[in-house]
């Protein structure tokens, strides 16, 4: 039995094996308009949604789509002959074990397999090919990373303006910790902050 006549039985095959619960969309969350807050308040309601949403899922392949990339590879790499009988159980075994991943994780993996193999992958490459794939980065991701941004260029512009004998301000405990492991504050015995700057006026570097 050739590559093509034994990938022609597999959306037959894959049909009946086929959990239907792998087949279902999960819903989307996407969050439009992605972009790095610019107030302490559009940051808060960015990372509330990251935080509290689920990330968009891929759906699993079709059945077309599944047995598309398998006669790629069998188009592409030389397996044994096999009889009918052999053939259909070979088919239910890939489409079984392959059948829930998205068609993104199955098209890096059959293009992946014509690259490096010399041979119709077997279930197990199949697996380890797939389990290589990183899917791209959720929208929740994103977002978690812009409110990070946000923060650390928040942080930044503080510490500046504390070296230059401004306010200390309300910030988060761990700001001032941090002021005071570069230099910029003090901490006293009492627990509470001093900036330096405010009693021995602004950083100025030495020249050299």
């Amino acid at each position: 039995m050739t590559g093509n006549t034994e990938m022609n039985q597999f959306s037959a095959i894959v049909e009946r094996l086929r959990d239907p619960a792998t087949a279902s969309v999960q819903p989307s969350a996407k969050c439009p308009g992605l972009h790095l807050p610019t107030t302490d308040a559009e940051c808060a309601a960015l990372r509330e949604w990251a935080t509290t949403t689920q990330p968009f899922r891929a759906p699993a392949a079709t059945i077309d789509q599944l047995a598309k990339h398998l006669e790629f590879m069998a188009a592409a790499l030389p397996s044994k002959g096999l009889d009918e009988q052999t053939g259909k159980k070979k088919a239910a075994v890939y489409a079984s074990l392959l059948g829930g991943q998205p068609n993104e994780a199955l098209a890096y993996m059959a293009r992946t397999a014509c690259m490096t193999l010399d041979w119709f992958p077997t279930p197990r490459q199949c697996l380890d090919i797939i389990a290589d794939y990183r899917p791209p980065v959720s929208d929740q991701e994103v977002a978690i990373r812009l409110c990070q941004d946000y923060t650390s260029n928040k942080f930044d512009r503080w510490i500046a303006n504390l070296t230059q004998g401004q306010p200390v301000g309300d910030v988060p405990e761990q700001w001032k910790r941090i002021a005071v492991e570069q230099g910029a504050m003090r901490r006293l015995s009492d627990g509470s902050y001093v900036s330096r700057a405010l009693y021995h006026g602004p950083y100025k570097p030495v020249a050299a």
